[in-house]
């Protein structure tokens, strides 16, 4: 295993130096609490006035001074009725905001490549550029934007696809497990389908990686190499925590009401130009129940990833985060030694770390993956003149 650091400004077309980085992250998104505030105020009002009400009553009942505690009565029932008329108007004009905002979503962001059956449900792929194909899939919770800084970078030199795995983007929900082994299935039955020839060339951002593995592993004269960025660890892949699951839950409910999307608690974050295409594809319902079962399904996964021994003599370059830019703390340490424990797992491997870089690799540092899956390229190219003159 060969360990190699990478700084942009080191970049050869020849021989391609890379890096490292460190921890699971999840995509970015926007945090809930930060954008809270008039809808906070609105509840605690709204659940806070009654309570007093009730509070009143009972007081009132206990000590006997019955005029006052028929007063707060009456006063409850009014204000209840007031703000149940107020929730149904909210929420008719809500339903009626989302269904035109999807509506016009699917006007302007019909999706971009193509949709093929696999049985019974459709992916979508994308694919630009000639030469060997590279599959780029992004994480949990992540997208197609995802990609935008890399994909033009791959295309310059080989046939790059991005797929969005079932239930994400312009996909179909799929009724198999949102695990790697029927995640794998499903990207080599979509491969085949769209006509894409093997051998592949994978590229998997955090829990996308997990999945290149699975493919590595499962079809291996199908893989002519994989690169993973900062990829999940089994180790560090906890159970659904109450929090997140009342968050998804929570998200997925009130998502045909319009309040997610008017508070911008879909779409995360994206650049002002894809910012449209990112709603778009992130407020949806469905969605939301999508990354509850594959956040709910994380120890499986775990389970299934540890499972591999070895992915044999295919290429394997490990990107990790880099640990200085991430405050160097002992779980940074971890996740490094990890990331370097997980390079082992081909006898063909380098582990590189993405200098300056968080664990959104595919933004901050693109070159580096590039780099990565160029070096790889001009191995098989080398490879395969060298058998020629055999």
């Amino acid at each position: 295993m060969k360990e190699i650091a990478f700084n942009v400004h080191q970049l050869r077309v020849a021989d391609t130096l890379l890096r490292d980085e460190a921890d699971y992250n999840p995509p970015r998104e926007v945090r809930i609490a930060n954008s809270l505030h008039p809808v906070r105020w609105a509840l605690i009002i709204a659940l806070a006035t009654p309570a007093l009400l009730v509070l009143t009553f009972l007081i009132a009942r206990n000590a006997g001074i019955d005029e006052l505690a028929g007063q707060a009565n009456k006063a409850l029932r009014y204000v209840l009725g007031v703000e149940l008329t107020a929730l149904f108007l909210l929420a008719a004009i809500g339903f009626i905001y989302e269904r035109q905002a999807q509506k016009l979503d699917r006007k302007l962001y019909p999706a971009p490549g193509r949709l093929v059956d696999i049985g019974g449900y459709r992916l979508h792929i994308d694919c630009a550029g000639k030469g060997p194909t590279v599959v780029l899939e992004y994480g949990h919770q992540g997208s197609y934007v995802d990609w935008h800084i890399l994909r033009p970078q791959i295309a310059d030199f080989a046939r790059v696809c991005i797929y969005d795995r079932a239930g994400y983007g312009w996909s179909d929900s799929s009724p198999k497990p949102r695990m790697p082994s029927a995640m794998a299935d499903e990207l080599h039955t979509l491969l085949h389908s769209a006509g894409e020839a093997p051998p592949y060339i994978l590229v998997g951002h955090s829990f996308g990686g997990l999945n290149a593995l699975m493919f590595a592993h499962k079809f291996p004269s199908e893989t002519a190499g994989v690169v993973l960025v900062d990829a999940s660890l089994p180790k560090m892949m906890f159970p659904l925590g109450w929090r997140e699951r009342m968050r998804f839950r929570l998200t997925q409910l009130v998502m045909p009401f319009g309040l997610p999307r008017w508070r911008g608690w879909c779409g995360g974050s994206a650049p002002e130009q894809l910012g449209g295409l990112k709603r778009a594809i992130s407020c949806r319902s469905s969605l939301y129940g999508n990354y509850y079962r594959e956040r709910s399904s994380f120890p499986q996964s775990a389970s299934e990833i540890q499972s591999i021994p070895s992915i044999g003599s295919i290429p394997l370059i490990v990107i990790a985060r880099d640990p200085i830019a991430q405050s160097a703390s002992a779980h940074e340490i971890e996740w490094n030694r990890l990331q370097r424990e997980r390079a082992k797992l081909s006898s063909s491997s380098e582990f590189v770390i993405a200098a300056g870089s968080g664990h959104d690799v595919p933004v901050e540092k693109a070159d580096v993956i590039a780099a990565a899956v160029k070096k790889l390229i001009q191995a098989r190219v080398s490879s395969s003149v060298t058998q020629n003159h055999q």
